[in-house]
């Protein structure tokens, strides 16, 4: 089995698209809101009920996935701080 490995390439891309994620959670209200996208009204109301529970949902989901995002960022950070320094002290060997 090989080993794992990691790029500050994999790692970087990780935290951008959490971010991108969480951005889609913040900014979900504005598509529910109004409900015209559904067209009909049995749809709309069902749509309602369920963004009514969603709500509720989605903050837990939104909170949990900026602490995972922030927390991918500062690994990020770290990650290409270490590879650089790595590339440092190997260059001066």
């Amino acid at each position: 089995m090989p080993d794992l490995v990691v790029t500050s390439i994999a790692v970087d891309d990780a935290a951008t698209q959490l971010k991108s994620v969480v951005d889609e959670l913040e900014n979900m209200k504005e598509l529910w809101d109004g409900g015209d996208i559904w067209g009909h009204r049995t749809v709309k109301n069902a749509m309602g009920d369920f963004v009514d529970s969603w709500w509720v949902k989605r903050e837990k989901l939104q909170e949990n996935l900026k602490d995972l995002q922030g927390k991918m960022e500062k690994a990020a950070e770290t990650w290409n701080d270490t590879e650089i320094e790595l590339a440092k002290s190997l260059e001066s060997e």
